[in-house]
């Protein structure tokens, strides 16, 4: 469950890693991966290389962009989307590509936009990816100076004269403290005390003065004299400051994190819990994380939580360990079912993120599709893109020796647990066959690719 929790599916390699590290140790060397050799876009080469104009500034992916005929071309989200979406389901690092994602949804900037055509990847490598497994004070301070932030939330064309409040209502609602704990006046007070930020015309953050409102600001239980526009960022920067460190954002925050990694009503007791840890090491976040996976509710909690749709594509991936082969031919695919399915990483349009339960999720056309894509990939449907599996080695290193044997087998492989008495015996009809029947004589032997997809399609491949 810790690496179906934490991670986006679960390959036998990485099985065969936790027994031989044990929990505590695999779950130590997985923080250690993201705050090292895999951090940002690092987890995998052949991947990041399907993205090269992430390495770009936003000036000189205009300027490419307009060499190429197309100033205004959404190609860097395009590759955005297929380096995030190839992290996802390759990535060794599954610990911090699953709290990378948990904080691209809890500070949602939608990757396509026509507003952050040139600086979305900013916002994942200097915001997202760089404070993943850091402080949650740090990375909340370098969103208000993203310039995708600042251009989604209209924060960069807010000034003294027109303060919009776009920003300073979703830092308040979305990101820090949480509807319940703010007045309208302390809305329109946020938005003043953070005027001045905005951008040049290469779209890199740049402070302005002149736009700054001054004058005393109180928001909730902050005060600021604000009394210079020279001094206005500093005052902003306390605010943030302030904001990260109240405990109303420790309990917003602890009860997402429980929600994504627990369940969809996880108790206000580990709640609460997950909050102590991160106020008193300093909105650390990876001290919230160790509270989580040390709970007894966390491991509890089987069952509890659904895949989202793309999450299940994903975890399809690794369970079957379909490998990337051609990426340049993989990633449409995996593109394509992504939109299929409802669930392209980073494009949720609203500023709060895709949503994490499991009643947003109950659609038949998806469902249909995500069963279409069990058997393609089971079946190696793309074999030029993502090349061929051989089905008989996920019996295991002892091969069954009756029908039952194997189908019990190949659940175990496949979902992490054995199947209800009823499932497997309508998996055994489906065969047409006694669960005694010896394997020289099984169905298995042609039906094999189509009793994997199946169990994919179960219940218990659903859930995270």
């Amino acid at each position: 469950m810790l690496m179906s929790r934490f991670g986006f599916g679960i390959e036998a390699k990485t099985r065969a890693e936790l027994v031989a590290y044990g929990y505590d140790n695999w779950w130590q060397r997985q923080l250690s991966f993201g705050l090292g050799s895999y951090a940002g876009w690092a987890g995998r080469p052949d991947v990041l290389a399907q993205g090269p104009l992430l390495k770009l500034s936003s000036k000189d992916v205009r300027a490419w962009l307009k060499a190429n005929g197309n100033e205004y071309g959404w190609d860097l989200m395009d590759q955005l989307t297929t380096v995030t979406m190839g992290l996802q389901a390759w990535s060794p690092a599954q610990v911090y590509e699953s709290v990378v994602d948990f904080f691209a949804n809890h500070l949602n900037v939608a990757n396509h936009n026509e507003a952050v055509w040139t600086t979305r990847h900013l916002f994942d490598r200097d915001v997202i990816r760089k404070y993943a497994l850091g402080s949650f004070t740090d990375m909340l301070l370098a969103s208000a100076k993203a310039p995708a932030m600042l251009q989604i939330l209209n924060l960069a064309q807010s000034t003294k004269s027109a303060v919009n409040e776009n920003y300073g209502r979703e830092l308040l609602e979305l990101h820090t403290v949480g509807i319940g704990h703010y007045t309208e006046s302390d809305v329109q007070n946020s938005a003043k005390i953070l005027t001045g930020r905005t951008l040049d015309a290469d779209f890199n953050y740049v402070y302005n003065s002149t736009r700054h409102w001054v004058g005393p600001i109180t928001v909730m239980g902050f005060s600021h004299p604000n009394s210079t526009a020279a001094g206005g960022e500093a005052a902003g920067d306390a605010y943030l400051r302030y904001l990260a460190s109240h405990p109303a954002t420790a309990n917003h925050l602890a009860q997402k994190l429980c929600v994504r990694f627990v369940s969809d009503t996880p108790s206000a007791a580990l709640v609460a819990e997950v909050a102590k840890a991160y106020l008193a090491n300093g909105t650390r976040i990876i001290p919230m994380l160790n509270t989580i996976v040390r709970s007894s509710e966390f491991w509890a909690s089987r069952g509890a939580k659904v895949r989202r749709p793309f999450e299940n594509v994903l975890a399809t991936i690794r369970t079957l360990g379909v490998q990337p082969g051609d990426l340049t031919k993989s990633m449409p695919i995996l593109h394509w079912m992504a939109v299929t399915v409802g669930q392209v990483p980073l494009d949720w349009s609203a500023p709060n993120g895709y949503p994490d339960v499991a009643g947003a999720w109950r659609s038949s056309g998806s469902l249909v599709n995500l069963w279409a894509y069990h058997r393609g990939l089971a079946q190696s449907w793309w074999s030029d893109a993502f090349g061929s599996l051989d089905l008989n080695t996920f019996y295991g290193a002892h091969p069954p020796a009756t029908s039952g044997e194997a189908v019990i087998a190949l659940c175990g492989r496949l979902t992490g647990s054995r199947l209800p008495a009823s499932h497997l015996q309508a998996l055994q009809t489906f065969l047409g066959e006694p669960a005694s029947t010896p394997m020289a004589k099984s169905s298995l032997r042609w039906y094999l690719g189509d009793l994997i997809s199946l169990i994919l399609d179960s219940p218990q491949h659903t859930l995270r």
